[in-house]
């Protein structure tokens, strides 16, 4: 899912929380979603030495109306019998996502949940871990993956995920770890070509990668059931527009379901410095290499490697003409900057679009609340910088009083920010100075 950014909001208008009659008729299901989670993470206190149940809350996006398994410090929710409920504040992006809110973390889901129940605790109990992976050690460090925007970069882990997919398909165990070998080669290969990258991919697995493996490790299916939806999610990786941030969510629960079988509590040896890629060889056996290129693109060929190669070849030419529109609309056309300052977003973590590494990264679509407002992009993209520090979208087509529009984007202002128009067509979101 998405930047785990905390948040704290300081204002909330009370009048805000008026129960839709339409809750009454989601108790019953609401309470149960509750109780299958917290049955769920229960039975599975072993995984991580704690039992991960606490604060949910659980938001329809278009109402934000919000039901909650508990109350909330601040008292903003009113109780309904075992749940508690309100209306959230425009102020707080809607995602799955965990969030400091009302004095407490919490794990935020969308509503409506899946109607399985195996995706349902999935689901809600990912997003538990990350409110209880600060207590387990786990120090959540923002890296960069932009290498998996690239021909090569995508190519090795295309070919890794086919190697995965093989090894989920093997029907004896030693012919399994030959695939799972293949893969460590392939990831270690694309490690090697880009430098730095087996550390920022090792965070984003460490924060995501291990949140998916808990899901679905307290999500209830079987062993069959758990290889079977690894081998449809495996299949369908390749058709994710972008890696930069999805590839953790695939790569580390299919070596933890392997690892599973050898030491059903391999995770216990994980902490915030281990280095995922060294555990996985070393648990499969793989042997310390020199690798190169062409014993890499032999072993490609067993993973259907041509056809991946051409169909990178041709997406990198589309992808740099997508590239080059991007760098236009944000730093060659009139556009808006806006200065960051304590932020929280949400976003697609499938679709984001990395340019260059000091440019930053294009969000399709994202909802971004600050001190100055609200911003809410669904068409044309808003590119974040690399520094974090500022978020620019198009030209400002029309101006009125608090309210910003561009094409695909409207920012809501609060009191006290203006729109400033600077030389050169560059816009600038300012406070006012008295």
């Amino acid at each position: 899912m998405r930047e785990k950014i905390l948040i704290t909001i300081l204002f909330i208008a009370a009048a805000a929380f008026v129960a839709a009659s339409k809750s009454y008729q989601n108790r019953d299901s609401i309470t149960l979603y509750f109780k299958q989670v917290k049955e769920a993470t229960a039975k599975h206190e072993y995984l991580w030495n704690k039992d991960i149940y606490g604060p949910i809350l659980l938001v329809h996006p278009g109402t934000r109306e919000v039901f909650a398994n508990e109350p909330d410090e601040k008292g903003y929710l009113s109780a309904a019998n075992n749940i508690y409920m309100g209306i959230l504040p425009k102020g707080v992006p809607v995602s799955n996502t965990d969030i400091k809110w009302s004095g407490k973390h919490w794990a935020m889901l969308t509503l409506p949940l899946s109607s399985n129940l195996y995706g349902r605790v999935d689901i809600v109990t990912h997003e538990l871990f990350h409110v209880a992976q600060p207590f387990l050690g786990f120090l959540t460090r923002r890296e960069d993956n932009q290498h998996l925007d690239l021909r090569e970069g995508r190519i090795y882990l295309r070919l890794e995920m086919k190697a995965l997919e093989a090894a989920l398909r093997s029907p004896r165990l030693n012919r399994a770890e030959e695939h799972l070998r293949n893969a460590l080669l392939f990831r270690k290969y694309r490690h090697q070509l880009y430098r730095g990258s087996e550390l920022s991919e090792n965070s984003l697995e460490l924060l995501e990668g291990l949140a998916t493996y808990t899901g679905q490790m307290m999500s209830g299916r079987d062993k069959w059931e758990w290889r079977d939806y690894l081998v449809r999610r495996a299949i369908q990786f390749h058709d994710t527009p972008t890696f930069v941030r999805s590839f953790a969510y695939e790569t580390i629960p299919i070596y933890g379901f392997f690892l599973h079988q050898k030491e059903n509590l391999w995770n216990h040896a994980v902490d915030n410095e281990t280095v995922l890629t060294e555990l996985f060889a070393e648990a499969f056996g793989m042997e310390r290499r020199i690798l190169l290129q062409s014993y890499v693109r032999q072993v490609a060929e067993e993973y259907n490697g041509a056809k991946i190669i051409a169909e990178e070849a041709r997406r990198s030419v589309r992808n740099e003409e997508e590239l080059d529109r991007y760098r236009e609309l944000f730093f060659d056309l009139p556009h808006l900057e806006i200065r960051l300052e304590d932020m929280s977003m949400s976003f697609d973590p499938r679709n984001l679009i990395p340019l260059d590494e000091d440019e930053g990264t294009v969000y399709p679509t994202v909802e971004i609340s600050d001190n100055w407002g609200i911003l809410t992009v669904k068409e044309g993209g808003a590119l974040l910088r690399s520094d974090w520090r500022w978020v620019i979208v198009s030209e400002p087509l029309e101006i009125n009083n608090n309210i910003v529009k561009g094409e695909g984007w409207i920012l809501q202002l609060y009191e006290g920010y203006f729109i400033e128009e600077l030389p050169g067509e560059i816009f600038l979101l300012s406070p006012i100075r008295e």
